[in-house]
């Protein structure tokens, strides 16, 4: 067993193409913690992560064989959770994707009177994100939230490296611009 756990993803992947099927098993395991948060955040759909998991594995495995081994192999099933997500959501609902990732997390408060004031800032940052574009959303939650590198990011999203941190940079105004402008009101 602990010689699994020192293999890389891509050692793993290798070792299941060559006909190790039940290795498989240990390279869900890596990822279902993080693929449950990420397709949360995505898709905002409670009742159908574990769905939605179980056909990202489900392709996942299915498509190993066509892995280029020369990539990240989170990247690419990141990339495997994003399109089913989005795919769950559809198009006509992306905009309404909702979620609170632990990034915006106001911290720990001593008083009781604290805390409800850090649940008020948190209420008042959820309905901001509400507003924010898909476009700006998703690199902000990559980088952040599941600590992607930009170039992990511009694998998933299928984007220019450049342009990531520019939509994160964006994305943070465009959450500054959306409280304040609501707060002003």
């Amino acid at each position: 067993m602990e010689a699994i756990d020192k293999k890389t993803d891509e050692e793993l992947v290798i070792d299941i193409i060559s006909g190790q099927k039940e290795l498989f098993y240990h390279l869900a395991t890596r990822y279902e913690t993080k693929l449950k948060r990420y397709i949360l955040t995505i898709a905002n759909r409670k009742d159908e992560v574990d769905d939605i998991l179980q056909n990202v594995f489900m392709k996942t495995y299915i498509n190993l064989p066509t892995f280029n081994k020369n990539l990240k192999f989170s990247s690419w099933i990141y990339r495997i959770a994003h399109n089913e997500s989005i795919n769950l959501i559809g198009s006509s609902l992306i905009q309404k994707v909702v979620s609170m990732p632990d990034w915006f997390d106001i911290g720990r408060r001593d008083t009781i009177e604290e805390e409800m004031d850090d649940e008020q800032m948190r209420t008042k940052l959820k309905n901001c994100i509400k507003q924010l574009d898909m476009k700006y959303k998703e690199p902000l939650v990559l980088f952040y939230y599941e600590e992607k590198k930009y170039e992990e990011i511009s694998d998933i999203l299928r984007i220019p490296v450049r342009n990531v941190g520019v939509l994160i940079h964006r994305g943070r105004l465009q959450i500054k611009k959306i409280c304040y402008e609501k707060n002003s009101r």
